[in-house]
């Protein structure tokens, strides 16, 4: 027993230093978070009301409130970046095949639907088609983009870093993945443009904000994107608001449909919610 109490004492006393340790500096303010202090995020493009990820969906997210377009990137045959969220697109077209194994104008010869699992009974507009970034670049100039690199590997990234700086919009765009590896590279071939933190990484960040130590975390992102809850329980936390605004991270919170659910985000005071549905997130009184 008492052997016990020393060795709770010793991990009591390291305990107490860690809290007074000083934290790693502040990630600095980027333009991309300057605009406003709360975000409305299209998720792919806001995919409950227009195809996911496609330019149609990209305009009309806007068009009905979203301050962000989320959207997710395959790289094709040709080494074109384009709007998709699978690998393949059998769940979202009327053909079938993998996108990194056809070209873009292979690509474009399907019409793209509603997702079969999600909304297998909704009718979309006939001739909408995949598209690539550029096209939304240029039909959105001023929008801002949060893109997430799905494909495990370098040369998306290569890809997606030259067209955001050839369009100039490094300032606009803010890229995630899930893999923190990717992440990672990205940052080493494009140091311009700003990601967000991988799952790994983010892991590590909602962990030590559980315990008091989230000062202790330094960031590679400049912001967060988390699920509303995990396993049945809410993940997101005024501790965990309170550690990403010592370390000046933006926390975005996703996928949130139900305007109970935005009140309670909006009121624990998270910076985005993505959500499929903008208009009814535009609709609360902010």
């Amino acid at each position: 027993m008492r052997k016990f109490f020393i060795i709770l004492l010793c991990l009591s006393l390291v305990y107490g230093i860690l809290l007074i340790l000083p934290g790693y500096s502040r990630v600095h303010s980027i333009p991309f978070y300057q605009s406003q202090s709360f975000n409305n995020i299209a998720h792919g493009t806001g995919r409950e009301l227009v195809p996911g990820n496609t330019l149609e969906g990209a305009i009309n997210a806007v068009a009905v409130g979203a301050d962000i377009v989320e959207l997710d990137v395959h790289l094709t045959l040709d080494k074109i970046v384009v709007l998709r969220h699978d690998a393949s697109i059998d769940t979202t077209t009327n053909g079938s095949g993998y996108i990194a194994e056809m070209t873009l104008s292979e690509l474009k010869t399907f019409d793209v639907g509603f997702h079969e699992d999600d909304y297998p009974a909704k009718p979309a507009v006939e001739g909408i088609r995949i598209t690539s970034l550029e096209s939304v670049f240029k039909a959105l100039p001023d929008s801002r983009f949060l893109i997430e690199l799905k494909p495990d590997d370098r040369e998306t990234g290569v890809q997606l870093c030259r067209l955001v700086l050839s369009y100039g919009l490094q300032n606009q765009v803010v890229v995630g993945s899930f893999y923190s590896s990717v992440l990672e590279n990205f940052r080493q071939v494009c140091p311009e443009v700003p990601t967000s933190l991988g799952e790994e990484e983010a892991r590590v960040m909602v962990l030590l904000s559980w315990i008091g130590l989230g000062h202790l975390y330094k960031s590679p992102g400049y912001s967060v994107q988390l699920p509303f809850e995990y396993l049945g329980v809410p993940l997101v936390s005024k501790s965990l608001i309170r550690a990403a605004d010592e370390l000046n991270l933006a926390v975005d919170v996703w996928t949130v449909n139900d305007p109970q659910k935005m009140l309670k985000l909006i009121e624990l005071g998270v910076d985005g919610i993505i959500t499929d549905r903008p208009d009814i997130l535009q609709a609360i009184d902010l």
